[in-house]
C-alpha cells in the first residue's frame, strides 16, 4: 500500500481557485444541511441500535474520528452530544454500561467539546452519567483512535464507529480492516467522491491518498471513467473496500442537498438487522433539511424525498431487471433479501410493489396470492407503459 501522504492544508486552491477541501478553520462553524441530515439519521440509528445490544450485552461503546467541538455555530449540538442524549435515555431503562471514545485534532475544539459533554452530563442524574463514561483524546485519529478502542477492551464488544471527515479520503483501509476483524462493529464512513475525481488525476500525492483509503490502487480506473459514470464507480470501489475489510453488509447510498452538492454515506456491518434499522432511520430524516435519496441500482437515477413511504418507481425497475436477470424468476423471499442487502429500499415494501407489478402486468406470479414463497416472473407481453409510469409517477 501506498505511504499515507499528510492531509491537505484548508486553504489550498486549485489553478481556478475553488477550494479543494472544505475545512473550517473556526473552532465552531455553520451546520450545513448535509450535517443536519446525517445527524438525524444518526440520532435515529442510535436510539434502535442502543437498546438492542444493552438488553444482552453489559458494555457496548460508541466511538469517533473526527469529533469537532460537540456544537454549531447557533448552538445546534453535534454527534457526541447527540449520542450522549440517546444513550443517557436507553441507559435510564437499562443497568448497563456505555462508553463515547472521541477523538478530535484542534485543540480549540477540543476544550469545546470537553465543555459541551459536561453540559451534557450535568442534565442526567448521576446513577446515570456514573454508568456513561466519556473519553476524550487530542491528535491525529489514527491510530490514536484504534490505541484508545485497544485499551479500553472495546474491540471484540459491541462498537459503533462514526467517521465523518471533512470530505476527503481521510480514512484509511487499514484502519477499516483493523475494525472489520470483529462481527461486532459497525462503522459509518462519509467522503465526498469530488475530491478523488477533480483533484487526484495529476497529483501524485493524492493519488496516494486514495490508494490508502482504497487499499489499493484499483480505484484510479476511476480516470478512464465517463463522466457521468466517475461517481458511481468510486462509490462501488468503495463498497467492495468495507467488504474487503471485513463488513460483509453495506448500505450506500447519497445524499444530495439543495445546491446539488452530493455526499456518500456508506454503513457497513456484519449483521442483516443492522440493514434493517438502519434503513428505518434513514426514512425518518426530517424532510425539512432539504436532502434527498438516489438509489444507486436505479438505471434512471430518481431523486427520492425523505418520506417514511417514498416513491417506489425506482424499487420497481430495480426489482423488474433483478428477476428478469433469472431465467426461473425471484422468489418474494429473494426479492425482499435482494432489496434489504442491494437498495436503499425496505423489505417491507416487497410485496406491495409486487402486486403492483402483478396488477399492471409486468409480471405474472405463482401463486397470483402474493406471499413469501410466491414466484414472480417477468411478463413475456407485457402492456406499454403510460407515460405518467415511465416518469416515475406511482401507479
Amino acid at each position: 500500500m501506498a505511504t499515507v501522504c499528510d492531509p491537505l492544508p484548508s486553504g489550498v486552491v486549485d489553478e481556478l481557485g475553488g477550494a479543494i477541501v472544505a475545512v473550517p478553520k473556526d473552532a465552531v462553524w455553520e451546520r450545513d444541511p448535509h450535517t443536519a441530515a446525517k445527524h438525524d439519521l444518526l440520532k435515529r440509528y442510535l436510539e434502535a441500535w442502543a437498546p438492542i445490544l444493552l438488553s444482552r450485552n453489559d458494555v457496548i461503546t460508541y466511538a469517533e474520528g473526527f469529533s469537532g467541538a460537540g456544537v454549531y455555530k447557533h448552538g445546534e449540538p453535534g454527534s457526541p452530544v447527540v449520542a450522549y442524549e440517546v444513550f443517557a435515555g436507553a441507559l435510564h431503562r437499562f443497568p448497563k454500561r456505555m462508553r463515547l471514545i472521541l477523538m478530535e485534532e484542534d485543540p480549540r475544539r477540543v476544550e469545546e467539546l470537553q465543555r459541551q459533554m459536561a453540559l451534557a452530563r450535568s442534565r442526567h442524574a448521576d446513577h446515570v452519567t456514573a454508568r456513561l463514561s466519556v473519553n476524550i483524546g487530542q491528535g491525529d485519529f489514527h491510530p490514536l483512535l484504534l490505541r484508545k478502542l485497544q485499551s479500553t477492551s472495546a474491540l471484540g464488544k459491541p462498537l459503533f464507529v462514526l467517521l465523518d471527515s471533512f470530505g476527503g479520503p481521510d480514512i484509511p483501509y487499514s484502519l477499516l480492516r483493523e475494525l472489520g476483524r470483529y462481527r461486532s462493529t459497525e462503522v459509518m464512513v462519509t467522503f465526498e467522491p469530488s475530491f478523488l475525481t477533480r483533484f487526484a488525476g495529476n497529483h501524485d500525492g493524492n493519488r496516494q491518498l486514495g490508494d490508502a483509503a482504497f487499499g489499493s490502487q484499483d480505484w484510479q480506473s476511476v480516470f478512464q471513467q465517463p463522466s457521468s459514470a466517475k461517481f458511481a464507480f468510486l462509490r462501488e470501489q468503495y463498497r467492495e473496500t468495507l467488504r474487503r475489510a471485513g463488513f460483509s453488509h453495506t448500505l450506500y447510498f447519497e445524499m444530495v442537498d439543495e445546491g446539488g452538492r452530493m455526499l456518500y454515506l456508506i454503513f457497513g456491518t456484519q449483521h442483516e438487522r443492522g440493514l434493517e434499522k438502519m434503513k428505518d432511520a434513514m426514512w425518518k430524516v426530517d424532510r425539512a433539511y432539504g436532502v434527498r435519496y438516489r438509489d444507486p441500482k436505479d438505471t434512471q437515477q430518481q431523486m427520492l424525498d425523505l418520506e417514511l413511504e417514498p416513491d417506489t418507481a425506482p424499487l420497481r425497475r430495480i426489482l423488474r431487471d433483478h428477476i428478469s436477470s433469472s431465467p426461473t424468476g425471484r422468489t418474494v423471499q429473494e426479492l425482499q433479501r435482494f432489496t434489504l442487502l442491494e437498495t436503499v429500499y425496505r423489505p417491507t415494501q416487497v410485496i406491495r410493489v409486487v402486486r403492483q407489478m402483478r396488477d399492471a402486468g409486468t409480471v405474472t406470479a405463482e401463486p397470483r396470492s402474493i406471499s413469501a414463497k410466491t414466484r414472480v416472473s417477468v411478463a413475456t407481453n407485457p402492456p406499454k407503459a403510460s407515460k405518467a409510469a415511465e416518469q416515475g409517477a406511482l401507479w
